[in-house]
């Protein structure tokens, strides 16, 4: 049996998820169970999220029942995991014991082979990892076909679709800006960094129209008025997060800000030919992040 226990916002669930399916693969008839306890009992100092892995077609067996939520919520609390840690860590339990596993075994299946009930609970962000087992991953994050419908008939797809000079840019605040603890650890991107990437993109691809997508709609539309090449899109549009990194998967090339949500946006995108802008420095810290791909552009 094996638990994949979920936490924060979309993007981190979608990397929670991927790793626990890609380990599955080496124990096939193992039952995968995805457990959404988290949102029953988050913390006071976590932004507010709710499931949305399911509005992917994502491969699973069950959700955990009543009773499997209290004691992976119990684990989690005495687990006590940082919010963000960008290297992997493994956990397991076999009715009331626990066994606590170091990074190394997530990669190394072999070594966890003779236990019964494990419990992956880090967000599992690894670019290498999940480059890997590429061809597993993109189509168990396929949107589900009402959400697609819902895209299609949106104006700003028919743009998307038909035009062969678009870039994506995502703009995050929101939590950044208004939950201290979120604010602390990541901070928000300077509008040099969003100018600087948009003028590479075009010294290298041509002219472009950007579109920005953001939970600040706002203070986007201030900040990007002066372009005529950019248009903001509308968050009132749609009610599900899944339409909007579905778009940008869509867009010829990205502009990423420092968040998984639009780095999940850009690495769903299949173009081969994609330019995409990332963040040299994804957190305040200065601290390595392990979700850079050599083929982008880091600024």
């Amino acid at each position: 049996m094996m638990y994949c226990c979920l936490s924060g916002g979309l993007g981190n669930q979608m990397f929670q998820y991927a790793a626990a399916y890609i380990l599955k693969q080496h124990f096939p008839d193992t039952i995968l169970v995805l457990d959404d306890s988290y949102y029953f009992n988050q913390p006071q100092k976590d932004t507010i999220r709710h499931l949305e892995l399911d509005q992917f077609k994502i491969i699973f067996d069950r959700f955990s029942s009543k009773d499997e939520k209290v004691k992976i919520n119990r684990l989690r609390k005495h687990k006590k995991i940082p919010l963000l840690n960008s290297f992997l860590q493994f956990t397991a339990i076999k009715l009331c014991n626990k066994y606590s596993l170091n990074d190394a075994s997530y990669y190394n299946p072999e070594s966890i082979k003779n236990i019964d009930v494990a419990c992956l609970f880090s967000f599992y962000q690894d670019s290498k990892l999940l480059n890997e087992h590429r061809d597993l991953i993109l189509p168990l994050f396929e949107i589900r076909d009402d959400l697609r419908v819902l895209c299609h008939n949106l104006q700003i797809y028919s743009l998307i679709t038909d035009s062969k000079n678009i870039t994506s840019i995502h703009v995050r605040r929101g939590d950044y800006v208004n939950n201290k603890h979120a604010a602390k650890f990541h901070g928000t991107l300077s509008m040099d960094y969003y100018i600087s990437a948009m003028e590479y993109i075009e010294s290298e691809c041509g002219s472009q129209t950007f579109i920005i997508f953001t939970d600040d709609v706002i203070w986007a539309k201030e900040k990007f008025s002066k372009y005529s090449n950019c248009l903001v899109a509308d968050a009132d549009e749609n009610k599900f997060s899944v339409i909007d990194m579905y778009l940008m998967s869509l867009c010829n090339n990205n502009i990423i800000a420092n968040s998984t949500y639009s780095w999940w946006g850009a690495w769903l995108n299949r173009s081969e030919d994609k330019l995409v802008i990332a963040p040299k420095q994804w957190y305040i810290s200065g601290n390595e992040c392990s979700l850079k791909n050599e083929n982008w552009i880091a600024m």
